[in-house]
């Protein structure tokens, strides 16, 4: 999700004022204040809307207590939100940006929910991981609905006809520099190997900073890295630029989006990071296939498994422990885990996985088996999982974004780059506490 959250950081102060027009919510009924029953907020699409009613149907035939469910799409969710936690009536469950949860955490909003941990909440179902997605400050104020990670996506029809065999689950950043130079020599002019991920923050620099044993980010909300390190990254992603492994900058004005006129589906690219079948593969009629982020030169893939969408409970939920049931639904609940399927990512259990495979489609059992693959190399590298995104998180991002692209136009020297990005990232990290 490319989505700014630019202006959700003033939780504190203010919302009572946020605009809510145009928000599209369901009706609601109850307000949840009665012990049978509880609000549930959620964004997403129609097949997320139809997976979380038919899970909330279960949960009542089994527990009695009623749901009053209210979904929208994302832009606006948050305004409504804000608005609701500023007049003390929010709802008793929602689902809660991962990105964010660091920040509504911080204004004391959400409940710690390590009270019902593991008695009521079974987190031990869940891929170790991943467990801690929702993490504050060693309390848990989310629990995890998926389990993400990172690969690179590839076109196989394209390495099929360039006649060069494809990425190995092995293969290296050294390889990732040759394979992509071959095909761009493959693919002929104005088409490249790769894409340009010098900006990509989680889907590149994070994996390649944790094979470093470093990472963005650490449990303070501070930067984890050097500016020698960024030098570094930027430096490499300059050298392939230059021999025109990757793509131009020019063509970076289309990559946040799962949409024909991705360079990947447009066919101007063999290479991505930042996207997985189950987005791609329906937009094109190329084989699509994934492979681990290249590994470093310990072997390790420095992935950081994510914990998707979470499950979050406000300090004034007038029935926390119903709500408290519901998210467990979600986590342990066959019935409930199989009308969920993929509508809320990758199953973040083996549990899930065993339960979902069977009726999966060959593009999404891929997706779903190469993740239990990643989760077990995940575990052999033996690192610490990556800290939750801190306050500021959206901002600093955003500042990579900039001083790669400033690279790679040419318009300022790595050295200038960093220092910018460091500049602004350290703002918004120190601003946002």
């Amino acid at each position: 999700m490319s989505i700014s959250r630019r202006g959700l950081f003033g939780l504190a102060g203010g919302l009572a004022a946020a605009s809510v027009a145009g928000c599209g919510f369901a009706p609601t009924g109850s307000s949840g204040a009665a012990n049978n029953s509880l609000t549930f907020r959620w964004w997403g699409g129609e097949a997320r809307n139809k997976a979380y009613q038919s899970a909330l149907q279960i949960f009542t035939q089994k527990t009695g207590t009623k749901v009053d469910p209210q979904f929208s799409g994302y832009d606006g969710y948050f305004n409504k939100l804000n608005t609701e936690f500023a007049g003390g009536n929010p709802p008793d469950l929602f689902q809660m940006d991962t990105a964010l949860v660091s920040t509504y955490a911080a204004k004391g909003v959400l409940t710690d929910l390590s009270q019902y941990i593991p008695n009521t909440i079974h987190m031990d179902t869940l891929y170790q991981a991943v467990r801690g997605a929702g993490a504050v400050g060693g309390k848990t104020f989310g629990v995890p609905s998926g389990s993400g990670y990172a690969p690179v996506l590839y076109d196989k029809t394209i390495f099929e006809q360039a006649k060069i065999p494809v990425p190995a689950d092995t293969w290296t950043w050294d390889d990732f520099g040759r394979i992509a130079g071959e095909l761009s020599k493959a693919m002929g002019q104005g088409k490249y190997g790769a894409l340009d991920a010098s900006k990509d923050d989680s889907g590149a620099l994070q994996p390649w900073l944790r094979q470093r044993g470093k990472d963005l980010y650490n449990d303070e909300g501070k930067l984890a890295f050097t500016k020698d390190d960024l030098a570094e990254w930027f430096a490499m992603w300059d050298k392939l630029r230059k021999s025109g492994a990757i793509c131009p900058p020019e063509m970076l004005a289309n990559t946040d989006s799962a949409a024909g006129n991705h360079p990947l589906i447009s066919g101007n690219i063999a290479m991505t990071t930042g996207w997985g079948l189950a987005q791609m593969q329906p937009l094109t009629q190329h084989a699509l296939d994934i492979v681990v982020v290249p590994r470093g030169s310990n072997g390790k893939t420095g992935q950081a498994l994510n914990g998707g969408v979470l499950l979050c409970v406000p300090v004034k939920s007038k029935n926390p422990e119903a709500a408290a049931k519901l998210i467990d639904l979600f986590v342990s609940d066959v019935d409930a885990i199989k009308a969920m399927a993929l509508s809320r990512g990758i199953p973040p259990s083996a549990k899930a996985l065993e339960a979902l495979t069977p009726s999966l489609s060959a593009a999404d059992k891929r997706d779903v088996t190469y993740s239990q693959y990643v989760a077990d190399e995940v575990a052999k590298d033996g690192l610490p999982n990556a800290p939750t995104a801190p306050p500021g998180y959206n901002d600093a991002k955003t500042a990579l974004d900039a001083a790669a692209k400033q690279v790679a136009f040419g318009k300022m020297s790595i050295p200038d780059a960093v220092a910018q990005y460091f500049r602004d990232a350290e703002a918004a990290l120190n601003g946002a506490k």
